[in-house]
């Protein structure tokens, strides 16, 4: 357990947690978008996000919200295995003194 309370595994699981707060908050799937949810979640998902631009018609009228909830997961992943990459320790050797 105390492996786990390390920094590069939390930064990346708070990170997670926040993007999954924000895309409840943001969709509520019966075709309503909350924006100002939506606009933490596209600054959490950046640079990915910017895909989303593209489609801002469809998502502010409600549309595909499912489709735009996987991406958002995706692009959260792809952010987190960045953050752990850099969270991680850089050489085992240094670390131990």
């Amino acid at each position: 357990m105390k492996v786990f309370f390390k920094k590069q595994y939390i930064f990346p699981l708070v990170y997670l947690i926040l993007v999954v707060v924000c895309i409840l908050m943001a969709f509520d799937y019966k075709g309503s978008l909350n924006s100002d949810w939506w606009l933490a979640l596209c600054a959490l998902t950046l640079p990915w996000s910017l895909v989303s631009i593209i489609f801002m018609w469809a998502l502010y009228h409600g549309a595909g919200l499912g489709f735009f909830t996987v991406m958002y997961l995706a692009f959260a992943i792809i952010n987190a295995f960045l953050i752990y990459l850099i969270a991680r320790p850089k050489n085992k050797i240094e670390n131990l003194s």
